[in-house]
């Protein structure tokens, strides 16, 4: 016949191995939820004109980071210097990206210097609404 205290440490040890087991899946079903990717913004046609632009991650999901392209559109050139950043950070939410850059093109004869074109980057998570929630 076995002790208590042997039948304590067979079940500790049970329980033990039956959470190691479903440790990998629980991680798993954790890092699904938060697979980071990309979402990209329309082109908008003169954008950077120091103004902030924001886009959104689809419903339910979290911003992670984010960036902005800054070009011209076909047949004009950007202009020197470079773009004057002037802000790039996620909404108050964390829910979107926002930015505000300043850059010209280089004027034409027929058209005085305007704002390049502006394309915001995020990465957003899928799923959950805020880690740890």
């Amino acid at each position: 016949m076995a002790s208590a205290a042997r039948l304590t440490l067979i079940t500790a040890t049970a329980l033990l191995a039956a959470a190691a087991a479903a440790a990998p899946a629980q991680a798993a079903a954790v890092h699904a939820d938060f697979t980071p990717r990309a979402v990209i913004g329309a082109n908008l046609a003169r954008g950077a004109d120091g103004a902030e632009h924001t886009l959104m991650c689809p419903p339910e999901e979290n911003v992670l980071g984010g960036g902005f392209t800054v070009s011209a559109p076909a047949g004009r050139t950007l202009a020197e210097p470079a773009s004057d950043l002037i802000t790039s950070r996620p909404t108050a939410d964390a829910t979107g990206w926002i930015v505000a850059v300043r850059k010209s093109l280089e004027p034409t004869a027929h058209e005085a210097a305007i704002p390049a074109d502006l394309s915001i980057q995020a990465v957003c998570t899928e799923g959950e609404v805020s880690p740890g929630a």
